[in-house]
């Protein structure tokens, strides 16, 4: 009943179980991170307490995500280490250093900081609180650097050489390992989302508690800033998109032949809207499409090729279905972030926020949309790349441990347990921190007290 759950398909199972429930937590991480900066700052310049209380009140939410967080990424690991033996050995010394920088350039600053603004914010002064929230937001982004600089390798691998003997790639240059062809763009593509992903996040908790009529000003401070950081965000977002698409087409022209459901390399190539695809004849049964739309869109000329996906031994295909439905997910909710953001700016500035009901209700209802596509961008990410684990190098049914199935379930099973048991408590401890937060009673811990314990040092 279950044969089609092989070794191979539940050790895929487990790793995008895992690394999608990860990466729940890890783009509020770091959008939260540069917002507390950016408050930080203002309270520094302008001294005004509202900023004080903000800070303080995102700050327990950001704790609790990246807590959270934190525990999904150490089990994940765990199933790294458990279900790909044959992967840890082919990558290991390539994965080495940009796992290794991560954790003694980015975790050991960003942990060092939060530590000392989450117990020592009332003892430094107001530009070190400062410079401690720039330095987390700093580690936040250098950690998701070094992580989308190994994951990149995998799709476009440079500076290595392949050891026979041992079957393994061996780094020979650091610097085209870590600036492969496509870490910039993934890393600024992924950067936009995580930034997207918290707007929402800021703007569904202010629209909240403007809907409640309760912390007002800094509801109405938050939203402000957060729209505004979603709007630029979103907008840049299409860019970055586009350069992603257009590096893949260069990179791994297989994939975006998957994406587009895009079967002959022909010019004037249509853009398609629907496609149902027929396996077995190599073709589309039905499909609605733009002519020379995805010609011009990858190079810039209708009358450019795009490769398709004929040109592609079968056995190194990705599936096309999954890919061309989650890709067209995706930018349809980018298009979306952008009128909402684009909406609610309006409102705000012809002062009709406030009180806008219908915009304050949607903005809450819009909260897991933002989750959706940054998971959906992983998705077609890792999809696409099959059956390759490292593209044109390894095999992912070459990667796997060679476990048993009992072994596999009971391991799934765990994970599936643990994780559910995470969000859980994610869920409710920001729901409770969120319902009891009142600002004029929060913090009792006067200004004039933190003034005088600022001065002594």
């Amino acid at each position: 009943m279950l044969e089609f759950l092989d070794l191979v398909m539940l050790s895929r199972l487990q790793f995008m179980f895992t690394i999608i429930v990860h990466y729940f937590f890890v783009p509020l991480t770091i959008g939260l991170a540069s917002i507390l900066a950016f408050i930080e700052f203002r309270y520094w310049r302008t001294k005004d307490p509202l900023y004080d209380k903000m800070s303080r009140f995102w700050m327990k939410l950001f704790l609790v995500n990246f807590g959270v967080g934190l525990a999904t990424g150490i089990t994940m690991e765990f199933q790294f280490g458990m279900n790909w033996a044959g992967y840890s050995r082919f990558v290991g010394d390539i994965f080495g250093a940009p796992l290794a920088a991560e954790g003694i350039f980015a975790f050991f600053l960003e942990s060092t900081f939060i530590g000392l603004l989450v117990f020592g914010r009332d003892k430094i002064s107001k530009g070190m609180r400062f410079f401690s929230a720039a330095m987390i937001a700093l580690g936040t982004t250098m950690s998701a650097f070094w992580i989308l600089a190994a994951n990149s390798w995998q799709h476009t691998p440079a500076g290595f050489i392949i050891n026979e003997e041992l079957n393994r790639a061996e780094m020979t240059n650091f610097a085209e390992v870590i600036f492969n062809p496509s870490t910039v763009i993934r890393f600024s593509h992924v950067m936009l989302g995580a930034y997207v992903l918290t707007a929402f996040f800021v703007i569904a908790i202010s629209a909240y508690y403007l809907l409640k009529n309760k912390n007002i000003p800094l509801a109405k401070k938050s939203i402000k800033i957060a729209v505004t950081l979603g709007l630029l965000a979103s907008f840049t977002q299409v860019f970055t998109g586009h350069a992603s698409s257009v590096r893949v087409a260069e990179t791994q022209p297989a994939k975006l032949a998957a994406y587009e459901a895009h079967w002959e390399t022909e010019a004037n190539a249509p853009l398609l809207l629907f496609a149902i695809p027929d396996y077995e004849n190599e073709t589309n049964k039905f499909e609605i499409g733009i002519p020379g739309l995805l010609s011009y869109l990858t190079y810039g000329d209708r009358n450019e090729p795009v490769q398709g996906l004929k040109e592609t031994p079968k056995e190194d295909r990705p599936t096309i279905l999954g890919n061309f439905i989650a890709f067209r997910v995706m930018i349809a909710l980018g298009i979306l972030f952008i009128l909402w953001t684009t909406y609610l700016a309006y409102q705000i500035i012809r002062g009709t926020l406030w009180d806008n009901h219908f915009a304050l209700k949607t903005s809450l209802i819009l909260l897991p949309a933002p989750y959706i596509a940054n998971s959906l961008g992983w998705i077609v990410t890792e999809w696409g790349r099959q059956p390759w684990i490292v593209y044109g190098l390894l095999r992912t049914t070459d990667g796997v441990s060679q476990l048993s199935r009992v072994e596999l379930f009971l391991s799934l099973g765990f994970f599936i347990g643990i994780y559910t048991f995470l969000c859980y408590l994610l869920i409710y401890l920001m729901v409770k921190e969120v319902k009891k937060f009142d600002m004029e009673t929060a913090f009792d811990i006067g200004q004039d007290d933190r003034d005088k314990k600022e001065a002594t040092v």
